[in-house]
């Protein structure tokens, strides 16, 4: 199984080096296409930029947390909004019943 991820030109340049299977987009909108467009069961992972996050919630959310693949939130090179930390909260407190990475 392979390694994909999806983001701006910036943020996917270093992993295409590593050999990961990226899908660059110009703007987080166009993210859609390129979900449709990809083989989800070919993939043991697949990061997405907390932009492409925020324009492919619905689906990164349906995908059975078993997976494959694992669906991991990574922030941009333009930095963090949170919604890394937002998504691993949610499956921690999803895993154990109760919120135990609570901001204080």
């Amino acid at each position: 199984m392979k390694i994909a991820m999806i983001g701006g030109k910036s943020s996917t340049m270093g992993f295409r080096a590593l050999g990961v299977e990226t899908f660059e987009v110009l703007k987080p909108a166009d993210a859609a296409a390129a979900w449709r467009g990809m083989e989800l069961e070919r993939y043991a992972v697949v990061f997405v930029t907390e932009p492409v996050y925020q324009v492919l919630r619905e689906e990164i959310e349906a995908v059975p947390l078993e997976g494959p693949p694992i669906v991991t939130v990574i922030p941009s090179v333009a930095g963090s909004r949170g919604a890394g930390y937002d998504v691993v909260r949610r499956l921690v407190e999803r895993a154990v019943g109760t919120d135990v990475m609570a901001r204080e």
